[in-house]
């Protein structure tokens, strides 16, 4: 949880000390989930430019963007801009998990 929560915080940054203290990972997943998306709403109302710069950054696809978007009420703008972010947060975190236990493995010494 710790692979997908931080990088999220760090992006928006979001207090990671207004998370309600729980041991249950769905409502920590929950939390997490709200808390990104008032980030969210209030980034789309006060600086746009900020917001798309922060889906750039952590790699939310443009044609997934828009394709969800097309469907969607202005309501739910923000939570469907937020289950992408998890969505891709969680993928990163699994290609690391994949692809990271091999990396120890390189020696460049000759």
């Amino acid at each position: 949880m710790e692979e997908i929560e931080k990088p999220i915080f760090d992006s928006f940054d979001i207090d990671a000390q207004l998370l309600p203290a729980t041991n249950n990972e769905d409502e920590k997943m929950k939390a997490i989930r709200a808390l990104l998306i008032r980030r969210i709403e209030e980034l789309a109302e006060k600086d746009m430019e900020k917001l798309m710069w922060i889906l750039y950054r952590v790699d939310v696809s443009e044609k997934k963007l828009h394709n969800a978007l097309q469907g969607s009420t202005p309501e739910s703008f923000a939570p469907v801009i937020a289950d992408l972010i998890i969505e891709r947060q969680i993928q990163k975190a699994n290609t690391r998990k994949q692809f990271g236990e091999s990396e120890n493995d390189w020696n460049f010494d000759v």
